[in-house]
């Protein structure tokens, strides 16, 4: 229950920022509490949950709405509306099949799965750094390309290492979408798809019944709640780059240790 509690207090402070919350959830895991990591990727899915009904309470006016647009008849729907069914969709044709498979593919990588969480987080600081600060247009402006694309990274994102707020705010930053719109799209693409995969996860593994992955997920309900208002600001005018740089040479360091070991 303690391991459930601090795993989930890892993901409700780490999923606001551009650091990949899968990647350090699933690392600590495996590496400092000896999990195996079928089971570590499984736990870094499941505690999606919490912190995508931390999202849906702190925005709930804007989901609200969107509930409201889903079930009315009036045509045409919102920007924001056509954005998040467009990368809701893209995100499932990529994410879907990771979710599915990435245990059963980590396993059989061993050690070396540990190595690739790594490589994902030291890929994910590079976009980060190479990605503009700023935009030029906002939600009203967004178009299919942009909903596509940012789907698209979300599901890649599945991958632990990879940061799903980090590689879809840099996507759209780079489509000129502006920063504030870019963050609130982000974390609103986050709700479905974080539910699906901690779904999924909570099936597959019987997390679902578990006392672990219950308090894990209250925690990171709890924590996300508290959290996210204040990291949603830091994240605004702080680059993470360097901060995930380091968590990715630290996990592929230690994914090196328990090869040699």
């Amino acid at each position: 229950m303690a391991t459930g509690a601090f795993l989930g207090l890892l993901q409700g402070l780490f999923e606001w920022l551009p650091v990949s919350s899968q990647g350090a959830v699933t690392a600590i895991a495996n590496l400092v509490l000896d999990r195996d990591i079928d089971e570590a990727i499984a736990l870094g899915l499941w505690l999606h949950l919490g912190t995508s009904m931390a999202a849906a309470i702190a925005f709930r006016a804007e989901v609200l709405e969107l509930l409201r647009e889903a079930v009315r008849r009036e045509r045409p729907r919102s920007p924001r509306f056509d954005f998040l069914v467009l990368a809701t969709a893209a995100s499932i044709v990529v994410g879907l099949p990771l979710v599915l498979t990435l245990g059963n593919l980590s396993s059989r990588a061993g050690s070396a799965a540990m190595i690739a969480v790594g490589v994902a987080m030291l890929f994910t600081g590079a976009v980060q750094l190479a990605s503009p600060r700023h935009g030029t247009h906002g939600e009203k402006e967004i178009g299919r390309g942009d909903a596509v694309l940012a789907g698209l990274a979300q599901g890649l994102a599945t991958i632990p290492g990879l940061s799903r707020s980090g590689l879809t705010v840099a996507v759209l930053l780079g489509r000129g979408v502006e920063r504030e719109a870019a963050l609130r799209l982000s974390f609103l693409m986050s709700i479905p798809a974080g539910l699906g995969a901690a779904l999924i996860a909570g099936f597959d593994s019987n997390l679902l019944t578990s006392i672990e992955g219950l308090v894990g997920a209250f925690v990171a309900l709890a924590v996300g709640l508290v959290s996210i208002r204040l990291l949603l600001a830091l994240a605004r005018h702080v680059n993470f780059a360097a901060f995930v740089l380091l968590m990715g040479a630290a996990i592929a360091g230690g994914g090196i240790w328990q090869t040699l070991a």
